[in-house]
């Protein structure tokens, strides 16, 4: 088992290995498989004769891996309970939105954070006013899409808002 924990050794012993010394190693790991899995269901077994006898699970020393168990479970409750961002809904204005052409097609820029990738990549990012007469027909229907999007977004946000809200006695928002 030490080898298996130095890399370098690992990778030796593996160029070392004949058909014969794998089936060695398989035999020896399921051996150590199955080691394990009669010990948990002695521990089981304990268990369950230790319960009988009416000891308690502190007793036996389960004491600190159930505190562990309780501190996670009030972890997780408090992330639950942890207060979502309030939805504000952003109208797309078409005079303010930038778009780029990638693979013969027009594209709306989503977030200003792409910008620079595709900057970096050789791709123009141009306002509404520099884009292509061929790609301005395509431009009415790319802001309908990102409206949308950007509408469906802010239901699924204030769903969670809401159930949050009703739960903390705050405002009850209203979808789009």
């Amino acid at each position: 088992m030490s080898i298996l924990l130095d890399k370098r050794e690992l990778k030796k012993a593996a160029k070392e290995l004949t058909l014969v010394k794998l089936t060695e190693v398989i035999e020896t790991l399921n051996s150590v498989l199955t080691e394990r899995q009669n010990e948990v269901e002695l521990i089981a077994q304990l268990e369950q004769l230790a319960k009988a006898q009416g000891f308690t699970l502190e007793q036996l020393g389960y004491k600190r891996s159930n505190e562990l168990v309780a501190t996670e479970a009030t972890e997780s409750s408090a992330k639950a309970d942890k207060r979502p961002t309030k939805p504000k809904f952003k109208t797309i204005n078409k005079d303010s939105q930038y778009f780029y052409v990638e693979e013969g097609k027009l594209h709306l820029l989503r977030t200003h954070t792409m910008k620079k990738g595709l900057q970096d990549r050789g791709i123009d990012v141009v306002p509404v006013s520099k884009v292509d007469k061929k790609y301005a027909k395509q431009i009415d229907s790319l802001i309908v899409e990102a409206t949308a999007q950007a509408v469906e977004n802010f239901n699924a946000k204030v769903d969670v808002w809401n159930e949050w809200a009703a739960a903390n006695a705050e405002e009850i928002l209203s979808k789009k």
